[in-house]
Formats: structure tokens, C-alpha cells, sequence
């Protein structure tokens, strides 16, 4: 989710000043208080981690009685299944993420949201202000 966060900021940042640094105003986010504080990463992280309880359950039961090789198989298919799931949740956290940032920004008439640690000083703190938008 880092790694999607820091291009969701850039990409974000480059839209909204234009690259012209017209608008020197600029937002910052704890992207760690985000993740432990937004509702939807939470929900998400849940709901993630009860499908996969699932799906393993499903799995084993598939298994039962089957020899080595076709285990093999019914491994493969649910190993697919979990990392759809896995990347469904993902998704879902960016556009989550990407909708409220650029609702903060436009909002708050911010020329770049940039991730907290990684402005030595300045800015204005929206951390809360995205975790509120997020859904």
C-alpha cells in the first residue's frame, strides 16, 4: 500500500500544480496514521482476512482424498483465487485513496499532497481530513 500511496502522491501532486509551482500551497499525510486509522482500511483488512480463512478451509476440504498431483492443482487454483481477492482489497484501498486526496486537495485548494515523511518541514497536515474522506 506504501508503494501505491507514494505514486497516488506524485501523481497527484504533478496534477494538481500543473508542474508549474503556480499554487505553493501543499498538503501532507502520515500515511501510517492512515492505515491504522481509516475505516475502510480496517473493513477491508477484515473482510481480506476472513475470505482467505475461507478459501484456505475450501481448499483443504478439496484436497481431502486427492493424490499429490492433483493436490498440486487444487493448490494453484486456490493460491489464484487468494491473490484476486488480495488484489480486489487493493483496488478498492486506491481508489478509496486517490478519490480522497484529490477531494482534500481540490478542498483545501492544495497544489500537492505529499507523503509526511517525506517533507522535512512545511505544509499542512490533512492526514485527518483524508482519513474522514475515505470510504
Amino acid at each position: 500500500m506504501r508503494k501505491i500511496a507514494a505514486e497516488l502522491m506524485v501523481a497527484i501532486a504533478l496534477m494538481s500544480s500543473g508542474c508549474s509551482g503556480r499554487n505553493a500551497d501543499f498538503g501532507i499525510v502520515d500515511m501510517r496514521q492512515v492505515e491504522e486509522s481509516a475505516a475502510v482500511v480496517k473493513t477491508t483488512r477484515e473482510e481480506v482476512t476472513k475470505k482467505l480463512q475461507d478459501l484456505e478451509a475450501e481448499m483443504r476440504s478439496a484436497m481431502e482424498g486427492k493424490d499429490e498431483e492433483e493436490q498440486k492443482k487444487v493448490f494453484e487454483e486456490y493460491s489464484a483465487k487468494a491473490n484476486l481477492i488480495q488484489s480486489e482489497s487493493q483496488n478498492k484501498l486506491k481508489v478509496s485513496l486517490e478519490t480522497g486526496l484529490a477531494q482534500v486537495a481540490k478542498e483545501k485548494d492544495l497544489g500537492a499532497i505529499l507523503i509526511k515523511e517525506a517533507v522535512p518541514h512545511g505544509g499542512k497536515d490533512v492526514t485527518q481530513d483524508l482519513i474522514d474522506k475515505m470510504k
